[in-house]
């Protein structure tokens, strides 16, 4: 395919660093733009846009139809159902921004709103099927929609470092990200090699990373920095360590000092799971890497600044393997015919968690696994993600030269709610006995009791997590709901305020403040609440608030424990609803209307609606004092009644 290799050098941002290494490495600078991790993340245009852009297709599980379609130079993708009259209702479209995935196997669209907020659109383009489909975890009757945020991890592997600032990028700060207009186009030279100012003013190649110099597991990590997930399903897979931010990983660097892996325990079903970032993970458990003693590096068999052509990778490969196989003793157990040593010991499989897309097994076995490894898989349910059990250290194997190794282990046991029990006494017990001037293990810790009903113990450790972090929103959120619970209204109340006055835009928490103030007994100000504007006050010019999703399958850990308990998994119902965006008069001529900071659910049942889509008036008239309001998602209202709305 031609297009892959019409790559821009003149791309913005990755062009400063592309015309700087350019002069003295213009044969490594073209053949790694060629490469896909050089085309990983760019803006759409007629030149890598192959895919059909005038079509459509129904997703029969929430049924949805999505049309993918250009309007004049640009790309858009739509959804729509049909009503009982055939008529096209709940109909949305965004603009595509910027497109993530080279388009090997696969490519994801995505949309960025003025604010800086990235979403997900919810199809999928699959080369190795010729053929549209839903976006990774979106096949499935209530999936994501158009809601699913792209965060900064999924930023960190999918694309260079983009331009934001150290506090903007910690953990606990990922609720909701904002990213620059002006964002890299592609993984650049320094993610392997480092920052390039040094070694270009000076030429010295002691000014720079060459992974192919640092030691065996130094060079491994380079890839294992985005190549080495135990899995992309519901499990804390990593734990950031807590003074690194999102983007301050260096090539060189123990990945240790930046973060911590876990796994499934063993002997719980999950040992030989296959997914599509598991390339060093599978590695890692071969005996070739074994028995190397871990000096087995990726650099081994793949040179990232080439890829050899489909024809000539079997010779190459098997180059390689003969550098510790010897020929004589190939020769004695295996057909001469068969020149091709991936194709047994490494078979191309269909991946559990991307069920589209087939890649290589990097567990170098003695004999490929029995079955068919290309037969076509479903999507895991939410009940088949879930694990319960201990979450064991992956990467380092022991957590004993760790500082503060008690609490990455604690944070990961109640993260996903694997091993609450367990996780609860080790952070309480290690809090208690140690001195910790980090909010996170604070906050995770709270977030366990709130889930098993020990609110007063809760409050007590956000409060703790307040002290160390006064400027996490999040934390205001969960402790104002934790509050509420415990029906202390007015406290509630005034760090939901908090919250607000550090973002006042930050659409779960007007939401959970909606919900307390209904409850308090207080309808006007509910409304004012999910209408975004306070009493007596001017209209607040809102800006969406979407459910939080990473890119991958998984589903985003919940933030909000008072809107999650009352409403399960769902973030778009499928139960003939409209998805409506609120704009600048939201609560326009009817006096009323049921709007809220995020997507907005609105009963249909034959009443009509204004208009749909950013920046439009919408006039919905719904009093909320007679509705039922329901929380549909954690950022997401519905409002139903027992009788059709009236027309605006």
């Amino acid at each position: 395919m031609r297009w892959l290799l019409l790559v821009s050098l003149a791309a913005p941002l990755f062009a400063g660093e592309a015309e700087t290494c350019i002069p003295c490495h213009e044969k490594e600078v073209r053949n790694y733009l060629a490469t896909p991790m050089g085309r990983s993340f760019y803006l759409p245009s007629s030149d890598n846009m192959p895919e059909d852009w005038d079509t459509s297709f129904r997703h029969e599980a929430s049924g949805r139809t999505y049309e993918m379609f250009r309007r004049g130079d640009s790309y858009y993708v739509r959804r729509y159902r049909l009503d009982e009259k055939d008529r096209r209702v709940d109909t949305l479209e965004r603009k595509v921004t910027h497109v993530m995935g080279s388009g090997e196997r696969a490519r994801s669209y995505l949309h960025q709103s003025a604010d800086g907020r990235i979403v997900e659109l919810p199809v999928s383009w699959y080369a190795q099927e010729g053929r549209w489909a839903m976006a990774p975890g979106y096949d499935r009757p209530n999936h994501a929609g158009f809601t699913r945020l792209v965060n900064n991890r999924c930023m960190f592997c999918h694309n260079a470092y983009p331009d934001v600032p150290a506090e903007a990028a910690r953990p606990g700060r990922d609720d909701d990200p904002r990213f620059p207009a002006a964002l890299p186009l592609g993984i650049d030279c320094a993610r392997c090699h480092g920052p390039g100012e040094k070694h270009a003013a000076s030429a010295k190649a002691t000014d720079i990373v060459n992974p192919a110099k640092l030691q065996a597991a130094r060079a491994n990590e380079v890839c294992m920095q985005c190549h080495f997930e135990s899995t992309t399903f519901r499990l804390p897979e990593t734990v950031r360590r807590f003074e690194r931010t999102f983007y301050d990983y260096q090539p060189g660097q123990p990945l240790e000092d930046y973060v911590v892996h876990f796994d499934h325990a063993p002997g719980k079903g999950w040992d030989e799971k296959f997914e599509i970032v598991s390339a060093a993970y599978r590695m890692r458990q071969s005996e070739c890497f074994l028995r190397s003693e871990e000096r087995l590096t990726c650099v081994a068999c793949h040179n990232p600044h080439d890829r050899p052509a489909p024809e000539a990778r079997a010779e190459r490969y098997r180059r390689a393997c003969l550098e510790c196989h010897e020929q004589p003793a190939l020769a004695a157990t295996h057909q001469a015919s068969q020149t091709d040593c991936v194709a047994c010991h490494m078979p191309r499989r269909r991946t559990e968690d991307v069920v589209h897309v087939v890649m290589t097994d990097h567990k170098i076995a003695r004999r490929p696994p029995p079955g068919d490894l290309l037969a076509p898989l479903a999507e895991k349910t939410d009940a088949e993600q879930t694990y319960r059990g201990e979450v064991v250290p992956l990467y380092p194997k022991s957590l004993a030269g760790i500082p503060l190794g008690d609490l990455y282990w604690g944070i990961a046991q109640v993260r996903e709610k694997a091993n609450l029990d367990a996780g609860i006494a080790r952070l309480s017990s290690t809090l208690a006995a140690t001195d910790v001037h980090f909010a996170e293990p604070y906050f995770a810790l709270a977030e366990a009791q709130a889930a098993l009903g020990r609110l007063p113990e809760a409050e007590r450790n956000y409060r703790s997590a307040l002290v160390r972090d006064p400027r996490r929103v999040q934390t205001y959120n969960n402790l104002a709901n934790v509050l509420a619970d415990m029906g202390r209204f007015e406290e509630a109340d005034a760090y939901y305020g908090h919250a607000l006055e550090i973002d006042p835009l930050a659409a779960d928490v007007l939401v959970n403040r909606g919900l307390a103030q209904q409850e308090a007994g207080a309808p006007d100000e509910a409304l004012a609440s999910f209408a975004l504007r306070r009493p007596r006050t001017r209209s607040w010019l809102p800006r969406t608030r979407i459910s939080a999703r990473p890119c991958s399958p998984r589903r985003g850990r919940r933030s909000t424990p008072r809107a999650r308990d009352r409403a399960g998994d769902r973030s778009e119902p499928d139960d003939g609803t409209a998805e409506l965006r609120v704009a600048a008069k939201a609560h326009a001529a009817v006096g009323a209307t049921c709007a809220g900071p995020s997507l907005i659910h609105t009963s249909m049942r034959g009443a009509p609606v204004v208009g749909f889509g950013q920046d439009v008036e919408v006039a919905v008239a719904v009093q909320v004092r007679q509705a039922r309001l329901v929380v549909a998602s954690p950022r997401t209202i519905s409002c139903s009644t027992n009788r059709p709305l009236p027309s605006p």
